[in-house]
């Protein structure tokens, strides 16, 4: 590692976002703090307070980072139909649940301290999530309005994060030990097909 005077400031928020991703991997988002991030790449906890604000805001980063990989698989085709991205957006979402179960629950499980509100730029970042969705929706029954579209885009990403959720911790037992696939398959099938007017 280059001594701590050849760290540009983004140099050290991209270590400290990464130690954050580390870290979290290691041990989970409750064992997570400002001190641990700094021991982790060599500086002092007073040094990382000087490019983020707190450890809200070192989490935030380190999730929007998650966010973007999410999106950019999500979105890697676009050359495809509504339903077939929409089929590839559920995949990814939940083979992240698989795959890097501890930053992808890091997404959902972080609280802002103090009820801090969650700052616009980041409210953004998750948005755009929905908005592909949306698109999608929208594509597929024409004549629903906005509001329909926002609540339907909304519900069945509910209901997929239900199945990731249960994937990511190894409960898919619980609803008959059912492939998660197989669920998809049928949340998506059964859910477009009376979005869009079909039998």
């Amino acid at each position: 590692m280059a001594r701590r005077n050849q760290h540009s400031r983004e140099e050290l928020q991209t270590l400290a976002i990464q130690a954050v991703r580390d870290l979290v991997s290691e041990n989970g988002l409750e064992k997570l703090s400002v001190r641990k991030v700094a021991e982790r790449i060599g500086y002092t906890a007073g040094m990382l307070y000087h490019v983020f604000a707190n450890l809200d805001d070192l989490i935030l980063q380190a999730n929007a980072d998650t966010l973007e990989q999410l999106l950019s698989a999500m979105t890697e085709r676009e050359d495809v139909s509504p339903r077939q991205r929409l089929d590839r957006m559920a995949r990814v979402y939940v083979s992240m649940a698989r795959d890097q179960t501890a930053l992808w629950k890091m997404v959902f499980l972080h609280q802002m301290q103090n009820q801090a509100q969650v700052p616009e730029w980041y409210l953004q970042k998750t948005a755009a999530l929905f908005s592909q969705v949306e698109a999608c929706m929208a594509s597929l029954a024409e004549r629903q309005t906005a509001e329909q579209i926002h609540l339907a885009a909304r519900t069945l990403w509910g209901s997929v994060h239900g199945i990731a959720v249960l994937a990511a911790d190894d409960k898919l037992v619980v609803a008959g030990d059912v492939d998660e696939q197989a669920m998809l398959d049928s949340l998506l099938q059964h859910y477009l097909n009376s979005w869009a007017g079909e039998k």
